[in-house]
């Protein structure tokens, strides 16, 4: 049964030939006796037909290379991350959040914010922090009580870059991406951890901390879900395949109660970090988790 021009759907199967807004990518999957199959093709081309386009494929070709490097974090989230995810969510055992994470003594942080709000800085400058470990600083899992990361390498600019100085155990892997920003692998932990408290980044002139309601920075993060294209693109995927698993709809209807519960039990903030000095952010957010935190609550 076609739903669709480019979906295709029968007993517990569906083939979706061109996704979203990524056209290259096809998935097909398949749901019985509680198994779930995924197969992902990608159709990579330099360009059409015409005189036109095949002045683009000779001036493509010569950064093949980088083209397809750009290229392939999309495909590791349709091959990989987003099945995953659905595999989890459609069982309400996790749902992704567009944020960062570190663990402070064992306790979690959640370090939320849109694209460029400091992110990947202020998680960067918990490296070498005695007691921290990175989860993530671009995608978060939870379960109402844990914070789980899914890790990608850091993308730092130069500034960034310069405020960490040396010996932080950094590997760099080669690639630029937009903002002229280099990928490095760092150290981090790959198991749950417990949330301790949660926090909005911005920037701003000054660093300061201002106290959260939950509901409200629920609210926001389920904004800035949307407008994150990571987690926006699966958003559409997992309502793609719910057409073959209604069941797991009902869990993913539950986001925004899940979320809700989840910052209700911890401290919530806003964090407003002036650029220059990162270290002064990541001070303030330590102290949320430090022992004299914990008394006062």
């Amino acid at each position: 049964m076609r739903v669709d021009r480019h979906i295709e759907m029968g007993p517990g199967r569906l083939v979706w030939t061109r996704v979203d807004d990524a056209p290259q990518i096809a998935v097909a999957t398949e749901h019985a006796d509680g198994i779930r199959r995924f197969e992902l093709r990608y159709l990579f081309t330099l360009g059409g037909g015409g005189w036109r386009e095949r002045l683009k494929r000779v001036a493509r070709a010569r950064r093949l290379p980088t083209l397809r490097r750009g290229r392939f974090s999309t495909l590791t989230y349709y091959s990989v991350y987003y099945p995953v995810w659905w595999h989890l969510e459609s069982r309400g055992a996790a749902h992704p959040l567009h944020a960062a994470g570190v663990a402070l003594h064992g306790q979690g942080v959640l370090l939320a914010g849109l694209a460029g709000a400091g992110k990947s800085t202020i998680t960067a400058n918990f490296l070498g922090v005695p007691g921290a470990e990175l989860l993530s600083d671009n995608v978060v899992l939870h379960d109402e009580t844990r914070l789980f990361g899914c890790f990608e390498p850091l993308l730092l600019d130069a500034s960034a870059r310069a405020a960490l100085g040396a010996g932080h155990g950094l590997t760099p892997l080669g690639r630029r991406h937009v903002f002229a920003r280099d990928a490095f692998m760092a150290p981090h932990r790959t198991d749950g951890v417990p949330l301790a408290a949660a926090v909005l980044l911005a920037r701003g002139s000054g660093t300061r901390l201002v106290r959260l309601g939950a509901r409200d920075l629920a609210r926001m993060l389920l904004a800035i879900n949307e407008a994150a294209k990571e987690v926006r693109r699966y958003h559409v995927f997992a309502a793609i395949l719910g057409l073959v698993e209604p069941t797991g709809l009902a869990q993913v209807a539950e986001r925004a109660a899940r979320l809700e519960r989840l910052l209700a039990r911890v401290p919530c903030y806003r964090l407003e970090m002036r650029e220059a000095n990162p270290a002064e952010a990541v001070a303030m957010v330590s102290e949320l988790v430090s022992p004299a935190a914990e008394v006062a609550q």
